[in-house]
């Protein structure tokens, strides 16, 4: 009884000196689940998380990440315009697959812009960890584009991001943001097999509605 009663004390504590966190991260969670179920009120929220991150970004000198923010930010404002008007007839954006062209052009990208950033922060900043701090970061952002844009690989990118992000927060001792990077994992994969499936769905449809107008 003594011992729950000293866990909940210390739970209680750290609520009490990392409530910005918490708040970082129940909006966080919030954002991921809508834009997993896509729902266009995920963006708005995103917004809020990122604002908050990028306070504690800071306080823990990690500049990549709140570098990242900034830009979840703007691609907060983008893809809540385009979810709404960015299809062909300026209405509800439909989830795509990237090309081969695109997935190559991507990863290169990835690869140059995360060696490029990691020399800036370990010749000109006083990051803790610039390789792997610019690596998660770049392809954060590549991702966040992907999602805006409704393509579906965008999830596959996350999933791979956030296996790397669990350990990085456990050691940087941010344990909300650890779980709710855990938490990210899961819901990644559940956005990848509800868009996957939405996508063929949408196919279909697509496929029925030109045999008719063919007929």
């Amino acid at each position: 009884m003594i011992d729950s009663i000293s866990w909940l004390d210390a739970a209680v504590a750290y609520g009490r000196q990392n409530w910005f966190e918490l708040l970082a991260a129940l909006t966080g969670f919030v954002c991921v689940y809508l834009n997993a179920k896509e729902n266009v009120w995920g963006w708005p929220i995103s917004i809020v998380s990122a604002f908050c991150y990028i306070f504690i970004f800071y306080e823990d000198t990690f500049y990549a990440d709140m570098a990242l923010q900034g830009f979840f930010i703007a691609v907060g404002f983008y893809g809540w315009y385009e979810w709404l008007y960015g299809g062909a007839k300026q209405d509800t954006l439909a989830i795509t697959r990237i090309s081969r062209g695109h997935a190559v052009l991507s990863l290169i990208t990835g690869v140059v812009f995360s060696a490029l950033f990691a020399y800036l922060l370990s010749t000109r900043t006083d990051a803790q960890q610039p390789v792997i701090d610019s690596t998660l970061t770049v392809f954060s952002l590549i991702a966040q584009y992907l999602l805006a844009r409704k393509i579906l690989e965008n999830w596959i990118i996350w999933i791979g991001v956030d296996i790397f992000y669990v350990p990085v927060f456990l050691g940087r001792g941010r344990y909300v943001t650890a779980a709710l990077y855990f938490t990210y994992l899961i819901l990644a994969v559940m956005g990848y097999l509800r868009w996957r499936k939405r996508q063929a769905a949408q196919k279909q449809t697509f496929l029925v509605k030109n045999d008719l107008y063919n007929t």
